[in-house]
């Protein structure tokens, strides 16, 4: 291998290396610091609620939102979650938001996703409406992948094992990104939502509808 192949071997591990380690998550599950009694309550009534705290180097970039769909034979669809016209800007080096699992009618279930303001405000970004499942529960994506869209949460099964049951702290612990769930763990039908980054474009004339959210910075245009 001669020297040019090196540096453009090298160049590649480390860009795959710099874009997987852009986004950090840390997660909290918010139910685990209520009373017993309402923990208790919350899951009989399946309802879920988990922080997710990103950290990396933002500066003021724009956070898209989006839905990656895993259906029963590994194919996978893609939707954008937020209105083009909001604009969430990531202007701290720590970001929050929250997603919280909520049944909705008889058999479905719906995932609210919130930021979280400076001051402790919460901003709705979108409200996801999912076929309910006993088998899945909203999981920690803790293996970000090689591309630029950064895994946050999961709603899914474990791995399956025989029986009929589920292996979840097997899939945290296995390094595995939500991407490859199905190939290498046999997961089939699960959803994962992803944050990507990019220069954020500012309000112009041609803006018919702009909100902007961000810590401290809050405000809506409509022309």
């Amino acid at each position: 291998m001669n020297k040019k192949t090196i540096l453009t071997a090298l160049l590649a591990l480390i860009t795959v290396t710099g874009q997987a380690q852009v986004i950090k998550t840390g997660y909290e599950n918010i139910t685990d610091s209520l009373p017993t009694a309402m923990q208790e309550y919350l899951e009989m009534q399946r309802v879920e609620h988990f922080r997710v705290t990103l950290t990396g180097n933002f500066d003021g970039k724009r956070a898209k939102i989006k839905k990656v769909t895993c259906d029963n034979a590994g194919a996978f669809t893609e939707r954008t979650l937020m209105s083009e016209y909001i604009h969430l800007v990531f202007t701290d080096s720590i970001e929050t938001v929250d997603f919280m699992a909520v049944p909705y009618g008889n058999d479905s279930l719906r995932i609210n996703c919130f930021y979280i303001e400076g001051d402790g405000g919460r901003v709705r970004l979108f409200a996801d409406t999912l076929k309910s499942d006993w088998r899945k529960i909203l999981l920690e994506t803790l293996t970000p992948g090689n591309g630029p869209d950064y895994p946050i949460m999961a709603y899914s099964s474990g791995i399956p094992i025989p029986g009929g049951a589920y292996w979840f702290c097997g899939l945290r612990e296995s390094g595995t990104e939500p991407r490859l769930w199905y190939e290498k763990h046999g997961i089939k039908d699960y959803v994962y939502y992803t944050v990507t980054l990019e220069d954020d474009t500012p309000v112009s004339e041609k803006d018919d509808f702009y909100v902007k959210v961000s810590k401290g910075d809050y405000y809506g245009l409509h022309r």
